[in-house]
């Protein structure tokens, strides 16, 4: 009885703790209706499909251009070139997503190349007591580690460049991410001195590198920070207020930087609106979490974007204080109405005015489709996020129902044999991934052991860092690179250029 009861807790832990593949912002799903569309030459599909094959970035014979340090900014001896990873993680998403759904290995073996290339030379970011790495790792992490999701099961990448990316990834990006949002910077002397969409992005990278891995201790580290983080990142700091909206009585979300501009508010939208696809396709529903309190947000964003007066509620986190909601680049724009209204709208079948008129905004700015990183416009603020949610996530009425069904529990998925051409719904069985089961991590927690995936087949230990473990992890940096100078007003904050209303 005991043996039996034994057995049957193991396929408990096992099934419990298995992720589906691919199963970050794409998943077999999202392949299989978009390869039907593009048969039957449906728009927005199509012209979606014909701008990514078009780009420089969807080319195989892209030229990647790995370096050993990234710098977010210059200074008077120092030339930024973040350019060179946005542009990088760009072109390595597009070609996997060209592998995807044409089949083709020429565009596995591309997107590869890039993801090795940088998984061979990165070694660190920006200078010392620079803030800004945080959101290349951010930003750029989630990217990658999305790109890399999508040629996960390609045998060769598999066999070798995977490991070689993880590796970096883990003592680079993971690390940095994981220090910054268990706020052992000195700038965050106040656990909310940062603006949301920095712990945002961080979060993103976090539990996309969880999934990659199959490491759900990283996974669910990610959601219970959603949930319940100190930060500007945790949900409910994030949309700080709940107003009700003038003529209709109902409840809307005042966003925590709807004060400082518009832009960066979208881009709120746009990291939380990944951070709840990736957890939809592996069966966490943060959309819904906390009576849907991201699409509160976005309709008070969307109708106060669409020329419409909103209520504000005073706002300080000590750092800064806002008395009215900003104007400042308000019609701003980023490509990620078509996944908020597709889920909220049609999957759910919830009331989104404001957030399907938003769409419908944008994809008429857009030209008739939201583009993605690279199609549409240089500039730090066109790479902060992936897009293409025309192509990704757009739905007719017959594609509802299949697509509400993305989040099909991890017990449901099962090994399947690594192949040269992409046909797995679920992980790899040997190569690609490990699976791992330990219990959540508190966001609290400053040195908590993380079991990750370094290399195909070994399982090595990550601990949350404190400064003195970052330092020894990267003997090049000094005390002051991971502290920097507190300040207390908004200038230091992320300069991310706003997108206006053309």
């Amino acid at each position: 009885m005991s043996c039996t009861l034994l057995f049957q807790l193991f396929l408990f832990v096992n099934t419990t703790f298995a992720f589906v593949h691919p199963g970050l912002l794409v998943s077999e799903t999202d392949i299989t209706r978009i390869k039907s569309k593009l048969t039957q030459k449906l728009d927005p599909w199509q012209s979606s499909w014909d701008k990514l094959t078009s780009i420089s970035y969807g080319q195989s014979n892209y030229t990647n251009n790995a370096v050993a340090r990234v710098y977010r900014d210059a200074t008077t001896d120092i030339t930024a070139n973040a350019e060179l990873l946005w542009h990088d993680a760009a072109a390595a998403f597009a070609l996997g997503l060209r592998w995807k759904i044409e089949g083709d290995a020429q565009y596995a073996e591309a997107a590869a190349t890039i993801l090795t290339a940088w998984g061979e030379k990165l070694e660190n970011f920006d200078d010392e007591g620079v803030d800004d790495q945080y959101l290349t790792t951010g930003l750029q992490g989630h990217e990658l580690v999305n790109a890399a999701e999508l040629i996960r099961d390609y045998a060769p990448f598999a066999e070798s460049g995977l490991a070689t990316f993880t590796a970096m990834f883990e003592r680079t990006f993971l690390a940095k991410n994981l220090y910054f949002l268990n706020h052992s910077a000195g700038s965050e002397h106040n656990v909310k001195h940062f603006f949301a969409n920095w712990e945002l992005c961080n979060m993103a990278s976090v539990m996309a590198f969880g999934v990659l891995t199959d490491n759900s201790t990283l996974f669910d580290y990610a959601v219970d920070y959603f949930k319940t983080g100190s930060g500007n990142g945790g949900i409910n700091n994030c949309i700080s207020n709940l107003v009700t909206e003038p003529e209709t009585g109902k409840i809307i979300g005042q966003p925590q930087e709807a004060g400082r501009d518009q832009g960066h508010t979208g881009l709120d939208f746009q990291l939380l609106g990944v951070l709840a696809q990736q957890a939809w396709n592996q069966g966490e529903d943060l959309y819904g979490f906390n009576n849907s309190k991201i699409l509160l947000g976005a309709e008070y964003y969307a109708r106060y974007n669409l020329n419409n007066d909103v209520p504000f509620e005073p706002y300080t986190n000590g750092i800064v204080s806002y008395t009215e909601v900003s104007d400042d680049s308000r019609g701003s724009y980023r490509p990620t109405w078509e996944l908020l209204y597709a889920h909220y709208g049609q999957i759910k079948g919830v009331d989104a005015p404001w957030t399907k008129e938003y769409m419908n905004y944008t994809v008429t700015t857009m030209g008739g489709f939201e583009g993605g990183a690279g199609s549409w416009g240089e500039g730090s603020g066109h790479y902060d996020g992936l897009g293409w949610g025309s192509l990704l996530y757009h739905l007719d009425p017959e594609d509802i129902a299949t697509a509400g069904n993305n989040s099909l529990v991890a017990s449901n998925s099962t090994s399947s044999t690594i192949t040269s051409v992409s046909t797995s719904t679920s992980a790899p069985s040997s190569t690609a991934a490990v699976a791992y089961s330990s219990s959540v991590t508190s966001k609290e927690a400053i040195a908590t052991t993380l079991p990750v995936a370094s290399s195909a087949s070994t399982l090595q230990t990550v601990v949350i860092p404190t400064k003195s473990a970052v330092e020894s992890a990267s003997p090049s940096l000094t005390s002051t690179a991971i502290v920097s100078t507190p300040t207390a007003t908004e200038d230091d904050e992320d300069d991310d250029e706003c997108f206006e209303m053309e």
